[in-house]
């Protein structure tokens, strides 16, 4: 029984590695576009929050540019309009995101 103990802590250890690392890489974590658009690419059971958070956190601000979305669903062309644009890349997520909505959903 005890021979296992061992083998045990290093396959929980592991483990608990994998999913920190898994965290540490989830999509609101991301530090930049270009970061974001890496663990959107691995999963996408996250970018749809931190696309919304996004824009929560960027629509209240004194100089924010009104947007007029045009239905609920707009992970896909937020994501597809930053990979289009490498000038993205490089800004803070929330940032690049909320640049994106600017340029999908202007107001008439």
């Amino acid at each position: 029984m005890w021979r296992g103990i061992p083998f045990l802590s290093l396959f929980l250890l592991a483990g608990a590695a994998a999913a920190e690392a898994q965290q540490r890489d989830a999509p609101f974590e991301a530090a930049t576009v270009n970061q974001f658009l890496a663990s959107c690419d691995r999963d996408m059971s996250q970018c749809d929050f931190k696309i919304r958070l996004a824009l929560l956190d960027k629509l209240p601000a004194a100089d924010a540019t009104s947007v007029c979305m045009k239905g609920a669903h707009f992970q896909e062309p937020v994501i597809a309009w930053l990979k289009a644009h490498p000038e993205t890349w490089t800004m803070e997520t929330e940032d690049g995101i909320y640049v994106a909505f600017k340029g999908l959903y202007p107001c008439p």
